[in-house]
């Protein structure tokens, strides 16, 4: 008997496959419509048209499908904007806005109309950061008008950075405003869908706060989708067990809630009555979480599913996982980039795919009832390794044994707390009379996952891989599935040679050459020299979110940290590399650094590293810091020349580096006459202070004499300063800035300097 190839066994399969390519296309390569469309148009008329390739048809519409998914991605990601500027604007609140940490407020407008000069746009959604005012309380369904700065997102300026632009495209905001000057509340709440859905889930998140009182962080999260509430701690103590998917509500979760709430409906009403129920509540409880793609999939899985039993067809979960995907991602295509998208499609097509076949081997093992219990863990791990590895690069080695467990323990208390709230609503004291003990299982279970997630085991880190290895990783996988066809043996033996050429390949083509990587950071700072083997890191920025990033990414860590002062914009994002696990080999700070007019929080977070056993050190002048081919030799401040009290900016730490031959000067925030302290001839200068008016003066460029300069700073504050740049160009010194550019690398071979900007493509 003839096997047919795969995809005319499963046509909706193939078809997903080539519309997620096309969407993955669509994002990721230059956007050109015109072509796009012909091709689409081509594709269309081979699967139409030529009745001779009957049979080939179905790769004419996979064709469709690819040029589909490239254009409405490439729409979503490239939809056209008002230009940068000032405007009046009007919209809805979607939200009720708060203030947040930093003393902003953030919340997103719902159909916006900016107007400008006599110009205006509507906008479906808009980003918007403002200083709250007290006296003018903002609530969600408010109508509101002011006048504000409009911006259009950055993209992704570092290496293995956020991408903050596709994060607020997948928002469904296209661009931002920042400012509430002249602002009033020109409208009351509204009652649409999302009005309703917005203040029921409000309220059920205030009965569950009112219910299980000091313990409801856990019930916020998993009925519904609230994290806000649980400990940092926690959460990486779970994913470092290996079960952060329970703290998101995902398939598990929908399975229990429908079931323990529309089992008892089944014997009442029927099959066709209990499944049009079920579709009504789980439409609800997917508007009630913001149509969150992990939701969405479960919920279309289970009405498949259903559908399928009362029609009395054969059940084929490839086929309803592959509907389920096209048709989340037919409305937001940009949901593809999404890590909860890539985590939950991941899991079930693990389960779909490798679930069968581990079983079927572990079946011929003898007394092995107990790995028959972990295949399902096991073929969900092996769906979610490569996400997993490219967004948090670690693998969790504790949750391969412990998965069924705690899916067990969480089985048990998602309907506990349902009960719990379902009570609480009716009768207050009655729901929480029942969370006490509730709460009391929850605090125990959270105690083990948590302890688990201390091991030492629990998880190992894994840098960020090629796009060639997890090609690679994803072919071996597939090649242990029932989908292809051959001898196990010499599939298991592609597989292996493919992984082996594949690393090899990575490991051989690594780039091993001396490298100064300063981030784009707006108006703070944080850059690495990157050796072969160590890495030394000068200063975290405010928040080192994009550090701890790369550093996890490339398989790094922070060997030396060298903070040049302790203000925020210089030292803060150290808090991101302790909750990343960053490891930190020694701390060098300036002479009397703690002595200085400085950020207590910067100092609190020195002291926190104290007391965490890594060592820091103070250094001046004449001190070095050598390692590999990388010698540094610090310049300012000198020994015993600082005095208590003063501006931390004048003690700055300037460092002349040797690296690999080439002399590059970094100087911190100096400026004045404190920088011609710290002047040495370089040829490539870091400029101090982000390029102010008073820094990278005359006399300092006289001294050092740079055939380069790289400017951290952001336009919108006057950095780099026109009188700073002037300097330079009257001298005749190239210079590049991160605000433009990006991250900045410059890169030394054969004892030459080559800088290469990240946005190299970018307009200036």
């Amino acid at each position: 008997m003839k096997t047919r190839p795969f995809h005319h066994q499963r046509p909706l399969a193939a078809a997903a496959a080539a519309y997620g390519l096309g969407v993955w296309a669509g994002v990721r390569f230059s956007w050109r419509p015109l072509a796009a469309a012909a091709g689409w148009l081509a594709c269309v008329l081979a699967a139409v048209l030529l009745p001779r390739l009957h049979r080939k048809r179905i790769v004419g519409w996979m064709g469709v499908m690819l040029f589909t998914g490239m254009l409405l991605a490439g729409s979503a990601a490239h939809p056209v904007t008002p230009p940068e500027g000032k405007y009046r604007v009007e919209g809805v609140l979607s939200a009720d806005a708060q203030a947040r940490d930093s003393g902003t407020a953030a919340v997103y407008l719902e159909n916006a109309r900016v107007q400008s000069g006599g110009m205006s746009w509507n906008l479906a959604r808009v980003y918007w950061t403002f200083a709250p005012d007290e006296q003018m309380p903002l609530r969600e369904g408010n109508a509101v008008s002011f006048s504000a700065l409009l911006y259009l997102p950055n993209g992704q300026v570092n290496p293995y950075g956020f991408d903050f632009r596709l994060f607020l495209l997948q928002k469904g905001a296209a661009c931002g405003v920042s400012g509430f000057q002249e602002g009033q509340v020109t409208g009351h709440p509204g009652r649409g869908l999302r009005s309703v859905t917005y203040h029921v889930r409000t309220w059920l998140d205030d009965r569950v706060q009112a219910v299980f009182g000091a313990g409801s962080a856990l019930p916020e999260a998993l009925l519904l989708g609230i994290r806000d509430s649980l400990p940092q701690e926690t959460v990486r103590r779970f994913s470092q067990a290996g079960v952060a998917h329970l703290l998101a509500v995902s398939g598990l979760h929908v399975a229990l809630l429908t079931g323990a709430l529309l089992l008892p409906l089944r014997r009442l009403l029927g099959h066709r009555a209990s499944l049009a129920v079920t579709g009504v509540f789980l439409l609800f409880y997917c508007a009630l979480l913001d149509f969150s793609a992990p939701v969405v999939r479960a919920s279309l899985l289970l009405l498949f599913g259903g559908a399928r039993r009362l029609f009395r067809r054969q059940p084929d979960g490839l086929t309803a996982l592959s509907a389920a995907f096209l048709l989340i991602l037919l409305l937001r295509p940009l949901d593809l980039f999404s890590a909860s998208f890539q985590l939950s499609f991941g899991a079930v097509l693990g389960l779909v795919m490798l679930a069968p076949e581990i079983q079927r081997r572990v079946a011929k093992i003898r007394n092995g009832r107990w790995l028959r219990m972990l295949s399902n863990t096991w073929a969900a791990f092996a769906g979610v390794a490569v996400p997993t590895i490219q967004i948090y690069h670690r693998l969790s080695l504790v949750g391969l044994l412990i998965n069924p467990l705690a899916c067990v323990l969480f089985s048990v208390l998602l309907p506990l707390y349902g009960v719990v709230l379902a009570a609480g609503c009716v009768w207050l004291p009655a729901g929480q009379f029942l969370a006490g003990p509730v709460n009391a299982v929850s605090a125990w279970v959270l105690g083990v996952i948590e302890a688990l997630g201390t091991l030492p085991f629990a998880a190992v880190r894994v840098p960020f891989l090629p796009w060639y290895c997890m090609g690679a990783a994803v072919l071996s996988l597939l090649l242990a599935t029932r989908f292809t066809l051959g001898n196990r043996r010499i599939k298991a033996a592609a597989a292996a040679a493919l992984l082996a050429l594949s690393f090899g390949v990575w490991r051989l083509t690594l780039n091993r050459n001396v490298r100064y990587l300063q981030l784009a950071m707006g108006q703070a700072d944080a850059a690495l020299i990157l050796e072969d083997g160590e890495t030394a890191v000068i200063d975290t920025g405010g928040y080192g979110g994009d550090l701890a990033s790369y550093l996890l990414s490339t398989g790094r860590q922070a060997d030396h940290l060298i903070l040049t002062h302790l203000h925020s914009d210089h030292c803060m994002g150290i808090r991101q590399l302790l909750d990343q696990r960053v490891p930190i080999g020694r701390v060098y700070l300036p002479e009397g650094a703690m002595d200085m007019q400085i950020d207590g929080e910067c100092a609190e977070l020195i002291r926190e590293l104290e007391q965490l056993g890594v060592p820091v050190t103070t250094v001046h002048a004449g001190d070095t810091l050598a390692f590999g081919r990388v010698r540094g030799t610090v310049t300012w401040p000198e020994e015993g020349g600082t005095q208590p009290g003063q501006d931390a900016n004048r003690y700055s730490m300037a460092v002349l580096w040797n690296l690999d031959g080439v002399r590059f000067l970094t100087a911190g925030d100096l400026s004045g006459t404190f920088e011609n302290y710290a002047a040495r001839d370089a040829e490539v200068l870091k400029a101090a202070h982000h390029g102010s008016k008073n820094s990278t003066g005359d006399a300092f460029l006289d001294t050092v004499t740079p055939d380069l300069v790289l400017i951290t700073g952001g336009g919108r504050a006057n950095l780099p300063h026109p009188q700073m740049l002037s300097r330079l160009e009257t001298r005749g010194i190239p210079w590049y800035d991160t605000d433009r550019w990006g991250a900045l690398t410059v890169e030394v071979k054969d004892g030459q300097a080559a800088l290469t900007p990240y946005l190299s493509r970018k307009e200036h």
